[in-house]
């Protein structure tokens, strides 16, 4: 079973992404911000991670950044609803540090769950 870490600080997105993934077989876990989600990560394999960019503690930047280093960027999207400046300009940056893909808030489940299975599929 392809397990995948959803962190957003928004309880109610993480909910609904975990439901969203849960249906289609997936074991999903949650962390409301980058600091929760590195002590998750840091000691479990996880198949795909989705992280919003604008977070309390420890952004989505920064986990990017560390996923990177481990060589997981590949397996991670980047989510935002935008803040500052509209959620493209922060998911251009995120592109940058080459994650797999980004999503707009809100997002299109279907086309979400599509890049979730590209992505698990891709590292077989």
């Amino acid at each position: 079973m392809s397990t995948i870490l959803i962190i957003d600080d928004d309880e109610l997105f993480n909910q609904m992404m975990k439901t969203a993934l849960e249906v289609k077989g997936y074991e999903v876990e949650t962390a409301s911000n980058g600091k929760e989600a590195k002590a998750l990560y840091q000691n479990k394999k996880y198949d795909v991670i989705v992280t919003d960019i604008i977070m309390p503690d420890v952004d989505g930047y920064e986990v990017i950044l560390d996923l990177r280093r481990m060589g997981m960027s590949d397996r991670t999207i980047a989510v935002s609803a935008g803040g500052r400046t509209a959620a493209d300009d922060y998911l251009l940056t995120a592109k940058h540090f080459d994650v797999a893909c980004t999503f707009n808030k809100p997002i299109d489940i279907q086309q979400f769950r599509d890049k979730v299975e590209e992505i698990i599929k891709s590292h077989q």
